[in-house]
C-alpha cells in the first residue's frame, strides 16, 4: 500500500508504535495513528480521519508532516542525512473541489512549480470519490481496502480483480489476523475487567467492615465514658464521634 502510494517500492517498514493505546496525548504534540520508518530511513505517518473536524484537515495534515520532519532528525545528523516524510491522510469526506480521489503535495515554486526538495510530501486520498470498477489501479485498490473497513461485499468485489488477486488474499489474510487480534485482546480485557471488579468489590466490603467495626466500638466506647460522667463534648472528642451522635446516647 505505501508503494503504491509514495511511488517507490518499500521493501520493509517497521511501526515505531506497535501499541496504539485508546487515549490522547495532551498539548500541542501530534498523536500519530502509524508512524512508521522504511528500508531507505523515511518516516510515514498515516492517518485515518473519519470525520471533519472544523474543516481543519490541510493545517492539521501540515503540522503533523511539518512535527515528524522535525523529530526525524536526530542528535549529531547533518541537514544532507536527513530522511524523507511522508504525511498520508485517508480522508472518508471531501477535502479538494475536483473528482480526484488521490493529491500530492509538495515543496514547488509557485510560479514555475520546479520541484525544490522531495523532502516533505504530502499525501490526500479522498474515499468518497473511489468507485469500484473491474479495472483499478494498485492505489484504488488499497484505498478501497481501507475504505471497506472489512465489509464482505466490497472485499468479494475486490477479489474479483485478476491482477491484484495476491494483493487482495494478503490483505484479507492480514485483516482476518487483525480480527482475531482484536477478539483474543476484547476476551483479555473483560477477563481482566471482571477480576478487577472482583478485587475491587472484597476490598471495598473489607473497608466497609472495618469501618463498621470501628464504628461501634466508638459508640461503645463513648457509652462508657457518657455513664462515668464525662461532658458530651468531651466524649465526642476522644472517641472521634460528631458530637451529635454523642448526645443522642444519652
Amino acid at each position: 500500500m505505501l508503494s503504491s502510494i509514495i511511488g517507490q517500492e518499500v521493501k520493509e517498514a517497521t511501526v515505531l508504535n506497535p501499541d496504539i493505546l485508546p487515549d490522547f496525548v495532551l498539548g500541542k504534540f501530534p498523536r500519530l495513528d502509524i508512524h512508521c520508518v522504511l528500508d531507505d530511513g523515511s518516516e510515514i505517518d498515516v492517518e485515518m480521519q473519519g470525520t471533519r473536524q472544523h474543516d481543519d484537515q490541510i493545517a492539521r495534515s501540515v503540522f503533523y508532516a511539518a512535527s515528524l520532519a522535525k523529530n526525524s532528525v536526530k542528535k549529531g545528523m547533518s541537514y544532507m542525512q536527513m530522511p524523507r516524510v511522508h504525511q498520508i491522510m485517508f480522508m472518508d469526506f471531501t477535502a479538494t473541489k475536483d473528482d480526484e480521489f488521490y493529491h500530492s503535495y509538495s515543496l514547488r515554486d509557485d510560479k514555475t512549480f520546479t520541484l525544490l526538495s522531495n523532502l516533505l510530501q504530502i499525501h490526500f486520498i479522498e474515499l468518497p470519490k473511489l468507485k469500484m470498477s473491474k479495472s483499478v489501479s494498485e492505489l484504488e485498490f488499497w484505498a478501497m481496502m481501507v475504505k471497506s473497513g472489512g465489509s464482505e461485499a466490497t472485499l468479494k468485489e475486490l477479489g474479483k480483480i485478476d491482477k491484484l488477486k495476491e494483493d487482495y488474499t494478503m490483505a484479507t489474510a492480514l485483516l482476518n489476523t487483525i480480527s482475531s487480534s482484536q477478539q483474543e485482546w476484547e476476551r483479555k480485557f473483560a477477563f481482566e475487567s471482571a477480576e478487577m471488579d472482583r478485587i475491587s468489590a472484597i476490598e471495598y466490603a473489607t473497608r466497609q467492615g472495618i469501618a463498621q467495626g470501628a464504628h461501634e466500638n466508638a459508640i461503645s466506647n463513648a457509652m462508657n465514658f457518657l455513664r462515668m460522667g464525662l461532658p458530651a463534648e468531651q466524649v465526642a472528642q476522644g472517641v472521634g464521634l460528631p458530637l451529635e451522635e454523642v448526645l443522642q446516647l444519652l
